[in-house]
């Protein structure tokens, strides 16, 4: 098992047994490369850990932890953990700033806790089978070493899956496999069965902000940045040319000695859009080590097996692929990238942010016009805007604006019944209650919970964890720091997003230390140009991955159909290249699994 997760801890391994429990670790050193060294035990035995991530708060933790007697033999953030859990027990979650997944062994409680970080940083899979119990950073893991025994597709996520492009947050494509879900700890006992209880629940938003809130959200970023840029090893940053990177970039080479290293990616091609020029705006700006790379379409074809491998399971988001040369590029000359992944769902950064805004200022006979409103435009109404504009607000609203494929796309895909919406819509049965209460009161806070918990922990920090650590990148996240957090959180939606306006305190609080230009433009998408490709130099992989026959011996979908969308495609009727690039990832990840022996990477 950790032999299979060997390109997420290049650097060491360990092991650790006693009467009930095996614990295992692949090493990336980034802090205390010396005496860093996983798992780690207590000297008299009655606990052991190992963690994947980083704690941010380590320092402080440790200082306090010494005034009360405690000798350490390392020094990294571990052991910190650990020790604190022998003063505080699992309590000692709540008070750690930092992304992780953790094992920790209660030796003399009998007690695994499996846990993992406030948003699901980072990964951490298990599964139960007969009298044993397995977990891991990567599901590959699991299936090396023979858990679950006869993998089998889940059809509620499998459903989920076609129709967001991920695995419920909670969840898995392999029947019998579960993620433990962000924020909260999975307790095993042998006595007592399991136990599933969150360590953390998000702050409630109220209606009052303070009136420095721009003044202390920049004061709080830039200790979040200092906080997270503690490393061993050499760090870096992504720098796409937006309002997030920016502010990373900016507030960390002012934390930095020399020049900070910056790292950006473009495409080339039909359907191609670059950000490059708004990244070395800001190098240029910084004087940072700026390293640029252009992906051409030919170069990700031939890559393509490796991109996909790497992904570990299906994700649908086909910019998981400048995240793989983004990780590749940076890996030359760093170890650790900060990245500005989660402002989005905490300021309100998505355009379908203000789409809804809007939605709810023209009510239900105003959302009936919208489709008449874009045929006055010279447009056609796509089917997808016109059923959003029959549906009331609701979280089933808000989930359609990623949908892949509808509903009754799923059901004319499939060969047989794959579940149904009901039960693909269950892991969100408690989120859907919490949005109603706040759709009366706050809205906007309402989606970005959402987002927060569904296309957060499912698509965007799975991307990028699979994609940096399949280059033995560890990439940090700064505004998904616990004080930034608490900062905003509690603060209502109108100083988030409104109709003419997303990330409204974000921009307030970084204008007068970014470039006016970055600080006021839009967001701009890193967006794939996968629907182009898949009629280029992506074709040859789509023919073999989608092929009648295979789709036929594999069983899932009628073939007609699958057939009827790959030909419409490349034809140019119509764009369904992420639906395609859906289907394709499924596929090769099957294959994979078909693999003997199971899951082996060289």
């Amino acid at each position: 098992m950790a032999a299979a997760m060997a390109h997420r801890g290049p650097d060491d391994e360990g092991f650790h047994d006693d009467e009930a429990v095996s614990l295992g670790f692949r090493r990336l050193a980034v802090i205390d490369l010396e005496t860093g060294q996983q798992p780690i035990v207590l000297p008299d035995g009655r606990a052991s850990i190992v963690l994947n991530g980083e704690i941010y708060n380590y320092r402080e933790l440790r200082a306090e932890l010494e005034a009360k007697g405690h000798r350490f033999r390392s020094r990294g953030d571990v052991e910190v953990v650990l020790r604190l859990f022998a003063e505080d027990g699992i309590a000692c979650l709540e008070r750690l700033n930092g992304m992780f997944a953790l094992a920790l062994w209660d030796a003399r409680g009998r007690v695994l806790h499996l846990a993992r970080d406030r948003f699901g940083i980072k990964p951490l899979y298990w599964c139960r089978e007969g009298g044993a119990v397995a977990f891991a950073s990567e599901l590959g893991a699991l299936l090396a070493g023979g858990f679950p025994a006869r993998p089998e597709l889940d059809r509620a996520e499998l459903r989920h899956y076609l129709a967001l492009g991920f695995a419920s947050p909670g969840g898995a494509l392999l029947a019998g496999v579960r993620s433990v879900p962000p924020g909260q700890v999975l307790s095993l006992a042998a006595d007592s069965g399991e136990r599933l209880v969150p360590y953390w629940r998000p702050p409630e938003p109220g209606a009052r902000s303070p009136e420095d809130a721009p003044e202390r959200l920049a004061a709080t970023l830039a200790e979040a940045v200092e906080r997270q840029l503690v490393a061993d090893v050499p760090v870096g940053v992504f720098l796409s040319g937006g309002v997030d990177s920016s502010t990373v970039s900016v507030l960390a080479s002012r934390a930095v000695s020399g020049p900070l290293r910056t790292f950006s990616v473009g495409f080339v091609g039909p359907g191609a859009v670059s950000e490059l020029g708004a990244a070395r705006l800001v190098a240029d700006r910084l004087g940072s080590d700026h390293h640029e790379l252009v992906m051409d379409p030919r170069t990700v074809a031939a890559d393509l097996e490796q991109i996909l491998d790497g992904l570990d399971t299906p994700l649908a988001d086909c910019t998981a692929i400048p995240t793989w040369y983004m990780s590749r590029l940076a890996r030359d000359t760093v170890t650790v990238a900060l990245s500005g992944e989660g402002a989005d769902e905490v300021f309100g950064g998505y355009e379908r942010q203000r789409f809804d805004v809007a939605f709810d200022l023209l009510g239900a006979p105003g959302r009936r016009l919208v489709p008449l409103a874009v045929r006055l435009l010279g447009r056609t109404p796509s089917p997808r805007l016109r059923e959003r504009a029959r549906m009331a607000p609701s979280l089933g609203r808000q989930l359609h604006w990623g949908r892949i494929f509808t509903a009754g796309g799923i059901d004319a895909l499939a060969a047989s019944p794959i579940a149904d919406e009901a039960a693909m819509l269950a892991p969100y049965a408690d989120l859907a209650v919490r949005w109603q209460a706040l759709a009366r009161t706050d809205p906007v806070n309402g989606r970005l919970t959402a987002d927060r918990e569904s296309f957060l922990p499912g698509d965007l920090l799975p991307k990028v964890d699979r994609m940096s650590m399949a280059h033995s990148l560890e990439v940090r996240v700064p505004f998904l720091d616990n004080e930034v957090a608490d900062l905003v959180l509690p603060l209502p939606g109108r100083l988030k997003a409104t109709l003419r306006r997303d990330k409204v305190l974000l921009r307030q609080a970084v204008a007068e230390i970014v470039p006016e230009t970055t600080a006021t433009r839009r967001k701009q998408a890193f967006a794939t140009p996968i629907g182009p490709w898949l009629r280029g130099e992506l074709r040859e992989a789509a023919a073999d991955l989608l092929a009648v026959d295979a789709v036929r011996r594999r069983g899932l979908f009628e073939p007609a159909a699958v057939e009827r969308l790959l030909a419409e495609h490349l034809a140019g009727e119509r764009d369904h290249g992420n639906a395609l690039w859906t289907l394709m990832v499924l596929e090769h990840w099957q294959r994979r699994l078909d693999d003997t022996p199971p899951w082996s990477r060289p």
